[in-house]
């Protein structure tokens, strides 16, 4: 009797028929979401075009194709409101570290790379170490390496400037130290 309210269910959700809701539960050996995968790779019913899920809030609706927001009662709108927003921050975090993650910092000396790093790796190093990487970075202006940002957004056009900017600037004082030295 249970596997019969299953398949209507899957019958339900999916708007197919009793014959294909009962062959793909029993593909699935009784697994409704299993089911509605299977169903999903055999073209049976359109994969779902969000591609972040969320749970208790949203709920997938296979046969108008939308997201149906649930209000039981106004305090749970209202808690389900805070929860929204803080998905959303959660997203912006998200894709802030996706967009870090495809940016690379270059260390180059003589137009080889020696080191490339993803820039969410080179924040992290400056969070914890920055003691450290801030006097390697200088160091490293004093013996002729460059740094340079590579990636397909604009930023690292601008950001390569600077870089470009300390460089030339740690080349005058450098030349200036010599001079200094060889004078004396």
């Amino acid at each position: 009797m249970e596997n019969h309210k299953l398949v209507e269910k899957l019958q339900k959700e999916t708007n197919i028929n009793y014959k294909e809701a009962s062959d793909a539960l029993e593909k699935a050996n009784g697994n409704l979401l299993d089911a509605m995968l299977y169903l999903e790779e055999k073209g049976k019913v359109k994969k779902p075009s969000v591609s972040v899920f969320y749970t208790n809030e949203y709920k997938e609706n296979y046969k108008y194709r939308e997201i149906i927001i649930k209000k039981d009662h106004e305090n749970n709108y209202n808690n389900s409101k805070r929860r929204t927003n803080s998905g959303g921050v959660f997203e912006a975090v998200c894709k802030v570290i996706d967009i870090c993650n495809n940016i690379f910092f270059e260390i180059k000396r003589e137009n080889s790379i020696l080191l490339r790093l993803p820039i969410t790796v080179v924040i992290v190093l400056l969070m914890f170490v920055f003691w450290i990487v801030i006097p390697l970075f200088i160091v490293g202006l004093f013996f002729d390496m460059e740094f340079s940002l590579s990636g397909k957004r604009e930023v690292t056009n601008k950001i390569n400037n600077i870089f470009k900017l300390f460089s030339v600037n740690v080349k005058k004082v450098k030349e200036g130290l010599r001079k200094g030295f060889k004078n004396d």
